[in-house]
């Protein structure tokens, strides 16, 4: 890779229930207002999807046929089967993930390849999130910042989520050598950056907020779902197989996700506004 220039992909899921207006936004915000344009834009369908979200993306494709390429699926399987399907279609040397009501800013795509050019030992590049709620302009906005050194992601990843996975541009080689993505809802990216800590692969943040998050769009309500409960029982099984972390520490994860999906979703926001978060 240090002989040429690498590639850029970005990865997209879209599904039926996504809003045409936050869709057509997180499109501009990968490619219009760019200051570097991605090589190529892989969307997969997650099954079928109206009309009205078809036609914003006819008109996003227009001119960039050689660039914007979709993938629709008969079925809705989820984002985890989504992603896998899409990764395998990229066919550049980074994989940009991006969500389809999100916006990245102007400087993202920038910002992380030329990290990437000059770090080629780095797999996975993420960097700090700003959550809004319904105007990305808002000024409330609370940050979700991650830590920067590896040391740091695997000390973290033991009790939270060490990456923004909106963020991320992942090295796409790494993600398919560790089994690419694999569906565990809610907890798709968690359980692929635990893989890649076990499989020795290079994670780091820059402390550059890339991408502006929507969470006024039940945000709470995902984070009660009790399939979250499942899902880290997968997780700590791994980590605790692949001694991550020790038993007391899988028993103390799994108190708090039952007591946090559990708890009313006021105090939710109490505690991601006090604790979880700081105000940009």
């Amino acid at each position: 890779m240090k002989n040429k220039k690498p590639t850029f992909s970005v990865l997209m899921s879209v599904y039926k229930n996504d809003n045409p207006e936050h869709l057509k936004l997180a499109l501009e915000s990968i490619y219009e207002k760019q200051t570097k344009k991605p090589d190529e834009i892989v969307i997969v369908f997650d099954g079928p999807i109206t009309k009205e979200l078809k036609k914003v993306l006819d008109d996003f494709k227009k001119d960039k046929d050689k660039i914007v390429k979709y993938f629709p699926q008969k079925e809705n399987k989820g984002l985890g089967e989504a992603l896998r399907i899409g990764s395998e279609k990229c066919t550049c040397d980074y994989i940009f993930r991006m969500d389809s009501d999100d916006i990245s800013v102007p400087e993202r795509f920038k910002l992380q390849s030329d990290f990437v050019t000059e770090h080629p030992e780095i797999d996975v590049l993420g960097g700090d999130i700003a959550e809004f709620n319904t105007d990305p302009n808002e000024s409330d906005k609370r940050i979700r910042s991650c830590p920067e050194k590896l040391e740091d992601i695997i000390k973290m990843c033991k009790r939270r989520n060490p990456m923004n996975h909106v963020t991320a541009c992942i090295k796409r080689k790494a993600l398919l050598n560790c089994g690419g993505y694999k569906p565990l809802k809610y907890l798709e990216d968690y359980y692929l950056w635990i893989r890649m800590i076990v499989a020795k692969k290079q994670l780091a943040n820059i402390k550059e907020t890339l991408v502006s998050v929507r969470v006024g769009n039940g945000f709470e309500n995902r984070r009660s779902s009790k399939e979250q409960i499942k899902g880290w029982k997968t997780l700590q099984d791994y980590m605790l197989e692949n001694k991550i972390i020790t038993k007391k520490e899988s028993m103390l994860n799994m108190a708090y996700i039952n007591t946090f999906v559990r708890m009313p979703n006021g105090l939710k926001k109490t505690l991601y506004k006090t604790i979880l978060r700081k105000k940009k």
